[in-house]
């Protein structure tokens, strides 16, 4: 697996950087978001880390610049600010994760995988509070900013009026699979049962920009 690691601080770079390619991933490490995008770019890794805070800018200004670049790469924030702002304003702009500097390399590791299988890694609680942060009232679909691919396909499906059964063999997952993929999307977007999740689509459908991997023809 091809990395990209973006941080300012030297050591941080040299001990993770190691410990990774230890493990067998073919990692490039770089100082500055300028630096990443150009490795991003030339490297289209399967996953770049990437910090919030540099000495000259934000790491979330290029966020958008990477995924365009290399749009099969996901980003990671890997960094100590852990605001709810800081979370939410990743998500929005398509990280695929976000890891505190606090935690373990295995942490770190589970995170990667997480993402590169196409789920959000963020941990519940952080989640959670960026999520808080925003009133329903002023946006009622800035949850679905925080949707994989696979939950945009169970929104879909639970908008068709799909049941459990049906959404497995959509998905060609087992069972309970589906039914942990419908729990996960009822508490992103902030609703309690598939019934409230139709109303949602249902009463903002046409504000709704679903992925085009979804999208009806």
């Amino acid at each position: 697996m091809k990395l990209v690691l973006c941080d300012d601080h030297e050591l941080i770079l040299d001990t993770l950087g190691a410990a990774l390619s230890g493990l067998g991933y073919d990692v490039v490490t770089t100082h500055s978001p300028a630096e990443g995008l150009e490795a991003v770019r030339d490297m289209q890794p399967d996953a770049c880390l990437l910090d919030v805070n540099y000495p000259n800018g934000s790491g979330l200004d290029v966020l958008p610049l990477i995924r365009q670049a290399s749009p099969g790469t996901k980003v990671l924030i890997f960094s100590a600010d852990t605001s709810s702002s800081a979370v939410r304003t990743a998500i929005a702009l398509g990280a695929s994760g976000y890891v505190r500097k606090d935690r373990g390399l295995l942490h770190l590791i589970e995170a990667i995988d997480l993402a590169i299988g196409g789920h959000l890694a963020v941990e519940p609680g952080a989640l959670q509070a960026a999520l808080r942060t925003v009133d329903a009232a002023d946006d009622p679909l800035w949850t679905l900013s925080f949707l994989t691919d696979r939950e945009w396909e169970v929104l879909r499906c639970i908008a068709d009026g799909l049941g459990t059964d049906e959404i497995a063999s959509f998905l060609n997952v087992r069972r309970s699979t589906a039914r942990t993929h419908v729990q996960n999307l009822l508490t992103k977007i902030g609703v309690h049962s598939r019934l409230q999740a139709v109303a949602l689509v249902a009463a903002h459908g046409a504000d709704i920009n679903w992925p085009p991997h979804v999208r009806r023809a």
